[in-house]
């Protein structure tokens, strides 16, 4: 049996006996985890997602709690500070766990010409910086993910079924980064090894 699930149990004993769990709830996870997917570039798209955390670690259906999408843009350095501090405050909402930071590994294939295309490329090598040598993203743990595999996963059609499509107003990058938040739930909940590399140990226990 999961920790979770004899938590869980245990406080439901407790309970029918009339004894207070209020101690207990501070060790139980939360009920919701959240997922940030990021399309790094001049202007970066982010998109961030609530789901029951049972939907990903146990058999509860998959359902969509929360959504909401926007963008960054400036200095590589200064967007990767806001990554940062948006996952913080996402941790503040479940505060046991820390998002995962789905992050689009770009695939440039040969040399360009261009400095801004290696933009995304720049972004992830600084996020990684402040994950691994500071404690600027909390509990948060970043992701890797090939573009090729959110845009074959979450098709245009795929996006509009779940209801994350907006006609107006939401742009291709936000788009992009729903397609990766979207995908590494999908994955996460087939694989283990998917869950151990965007939620850490807590995979283990949960």
């Amino acid at each position: 049996m999961s920790v979770p699930g004899y938590m869980s149990r245990l406080m439901e004993s407790l309970r029918a006996q009339g004894l207070s769990t209020k101690h207990l709830e501070k060790y139980m996870p939360p009920k919701e985890i959240h997922v940030i997917g990021i399309d790094p570039g001049v202007t970066t798209g982010w998109a961030r997602i609530t789901v029951p955390r049972l939907a990903v670690f146990g058999d509860e259906p998959s359902r969509i709690i929360e959504w909401k999408t926007g963008s960054w843009r400036g200095r590589v350095s200064d967007q990767v500070h806001e990554a940062a501090r948006f996952a913080r405050e996402t941790q503040s909402l479940a505060y046991k766990i820390g998002p995962a930071l789905v992050v689009e590994d770009f695939d440039f294939g040969r040399p360009l010409s261009d400095p801004e295309v290696y933009t995304p490329s720049y972004f992830a090598q600084q996020l990684h910086y402040v994950e691994e040598q500071t404690a600027l993203l909390a509990d948060a743990h970043v992701f890797m993910q090939k573009r090729a595999t959110a845009k074959a996963t979450m098709t245009d059609e795929r996006l509009q079924a779940i209801g994350v499509w907006e006609t107006r107003g939401q742009q291709d990058h936000e788009r992009d980064a729903l397609r990766h938040a979207l995908t590494a739930l999908r994955r996460a909940k087939k694989s283990m090894r998917v869950r151990l590399a965007m939620w850490g140990e807590y995979a283990l226990a949960a």
